[in-house]
């Protein structure tokens, strides 16, 4: 009994050894500096060199290999060990399973221990989201805030702060929900309204109209609070009043975002002071050939609106459009003719603006039946048309040419029939 209890401590030895040995021998693949070791027990660095003879343990708590010196008793056993062994030859292969089977018990203990670090890990940064995480809904009502609690004077230092939260308004409400949530907690009353009525600051009215273009583009409910607050007659005034090619353009963004399938808007804004802005920008010679192509391209629209629902003859929509006389306030505002005073006043401008140009083409050939009958006794008008035709005519460029090809079927409708052979 005596001897097989030796031979077994001898074999746990053995085994002991081995392992510690495997594993220092695996920890200088790669070698470092090399490992001091002391009776206390001292990380292991990747890839960092041991000496033979140590302690060599996995700590399961960090994932992180260790060794010290071996104690006096652990010294013995080693020793015997290591006698045991040169007698006997050799370790068993049973000996050698045991001790591949061990160090792979380690390694999976280590993949555990590091697994549950990392899902921890995730766990608190999770947790700390949660704490960090707001709401679009909250996000906004404190941006609300924010801008009320900015100085009602216009302090050169306050303007940045001020562009900063309605550039972020800006970037949310497009979203439907986003944008009634902003309306809802007093927006357009405490920010946009104020801005667009009363303030002086260019950079601040046009980043409060778009904005409002932004909320009310797509978005019905929307369009009526927008509607009730009477931002039509105010966007018309700027049109009307502002020289500004900034300005004009998102005043010209958020008048079609309230305008578009509004029928009841359409009326009220178009048959008193927006038809006249819409033609005003056209009719001004400090206003960029950009911003008169989305005036007429806003025209356009509306028109193509009320007919697509006439085409239809859906009852609920006719009764929504019949008051609309919008073709009629064109007309007595002068429509036709400042459309082609611009044509054929700046035509030269537009020889390199084929997208531009294309606008324009929508637009005549839209309200085409309402202008005919001036339009095609306009000799100005003509050469204006078949000289930027002739250009992209010749063009490499296939957008040019068929924006050409359009010309030249418009121009044949307006004058072929009146003797122009020369088209």
């Amino acid at each position: 009994m005596m001897h097989m209890s030796c031979t077994l401590t001898t074999r746990l030895a053995v085994v002991s050894m081995l392992v510690c040995l495997q594993v220092s021998a695996s920890a200088s693949v790669n070698k470092t500096a090399e490992f001091v070791a002391t009776a206390e027990w001292q990380v292991i660095a990747e890839g960092q060199a041991i000496p033979k003879g140590l302690h060599v343990r996995i700590n399961l708590q960090t994932g992180l290999k260790e060794a010290k010196l071996l104690d006096p008793s652990e010294r013995d056993t080693a020793l015997q060990s290591q006698s045991s062994d040169s007698e006997s030859g050799s370790v068993s292969t049973d000996d050698r399973l045991s001790i591949e089977y061990k160090a792979d018990l380690i390694e999976e203990s280590v993949r555990k221990v590091k697994e549950q670090r990392s899902y921890a890990e995730l766990r608190k940064a999770y947790k700390d989201f949660q704490k960090n995480f707001r709401t679009d809904a909250e996000v906004i009502v404190q941006l609300i805030e924010e801008y009320r609690n900015f100085s009602r004077t216009p302090l050169d230092k306050e303007l940045k702060p001020k562009l900063n939260t309605l550039e972020n308004l800006g970037y949310m409400l497009h979203q439907i929900d986003n944008a009634l949530v902003f309306i809802d907690s007093g927006g357009l009353d405490d920010v946009l309204l104020p801005i667009v009525v009363n303030d002086t600051n260019t950079a601040l009215k046009v980043s409060a109209m778009r904005v409002l273009g932004a909320l009310a583009g797509n978005n019905p409910k929307a369009q009526i609070k927008v509607f009730e607050r009477n931002f039509g007659s105010h966007l018309a005034q700027i049109m009307m009043s502002s020289t500004n090619s900034a300005e004009i353009s998102t005043a010209l963004h958020a008048f079609g975002a309230l305008l578009r399938k509004f029928p009841l808007a359409q009326h009220r804004v178009l048959s008193t002071s927006g038809t006249q802005a819409l033609i005003g920008v056209l009719r001004s010679a400090d206003t960029e050939l950009r911003n008169k192509a989305k005036v007429v391209t806003l025209i356009g629209d509306l028109v193509l609106e009320k007919r697509h629902v006439l085409d239809e003859g859906k009852e609920e929509a006719l009764a929504q459009y019949v008051l609309l006389e919008f073709e009629s306030w064109l007309q007595s505002n002068g429509y036709c003719a400042a459309l082609e005073a611009v044509l054929s006043t700046d035509y030269v401008h537009l020889l390199d603006q084929a997208d531009v140009v294309e606008q324009f083409i929508d637009a005549l050939q839209t309200t085409e039946s309402l202008c005919k009958p001036l339009w095609s006794q306009s000799p100005t008008l003509r050469h204006a048309l078949l000289t930027v035709r002739n250009r992209f005519a010749h063009s490499q460029d296939e957008y040019r040419l068929e924006v050409s090809q359009a010309l030249s079927a418009l121009c044949e409708r307006l004058y072929d029939k009146f003797g122009h052979t020369e088209l």
